[in-house]
């Protein structure tokens, strides 16, 4: 497992144009690091990753009408 560390917070969003108040970066580091664990329902297998061939049923579910 990585953990964040300030630095590269900062470095991070730095490079995107966006500048953190003092002190901020360690705090976001340590939200990441803490949420790093928890499982994300999310992140979870879809329906039609679990079951290829149900791969045909999700894509015509998704066609407009």
């Amino acid at each position: 497992m990585n953990s964040w560390n300030p630095e590269a917070v900062e470095a991070i969003l730095f490079a995107q144009g966006i500048r953190l108040a003092p002190g901020r970066a360690a705090k976001i580091a340590a939200a990441l690091n803490a949420s790093a664990g928890l499982a994300d329902p999310m992140l979870a297998d879809l329906e039609f990753e679990a079951d290829p061939t149900s791969y045909g049923l999700a894509m015509r579910r998704c066609v407009a009408k």
